[in-house]
């Protein structure tokens, strides 16, 4: 089991949202996820338009899951905000869902100081 030493800082603790990220509303927020069904549903071998009503099932089946899981870590300590401690906390034995969490974790740290550093370089002036 991978652990987190204490000296190492924790990919669970980031509080920072990304301030470039626009307000999304419920109803995009739901067409995302409706595409990036479609999307992995054609990555694992489907056709690239599959049916709406199996788009519209596995959205129910991913919704459940994800409500289970946030339902879960509120009732961890009480708080009615999920933190990614009680996430990492539920998922702790499965370690295909944990290892995954921690590599898009950090994959989101590193895209963010790229971008961080892109937006600080200074521009070179072209002749």
């Amino acid at each position: 089991m991978a652990r987190i030493l204490p000296d190492e800082p924790s990919l669970f603790e980031s509080e920072d949202e990304d301030e470039t990220e626009e307000k999304k509303t419920p109803e995009n927020n739901n067409q995302q996820i409706r595409r990036e069904l479609k999307n992995m549903l054609y990555g694992f071998g489907d056709v690239k338009e599959p049916m709406e009503d199996t788009i519209e099932e596995l959205y129910e089946i991913v919704m459940e899951f994800i409500n289970a899981v946030c339902n879960k870590a509120a009732a961890l300590n009480g708080h009615k905000k999920v933190t990614l401690d009680e996430i990492h906390f539920l998922i702790r034995r499965d370690m295909k869902k944990f290892t995954r969490v921690a590599e898009l974790l950090s994959m989101s740290e590193e895209l963010k100081k790229a971008r961080k550093d892109f937006e600080n370089e200074i521009p070179l002036k072209l002749d």
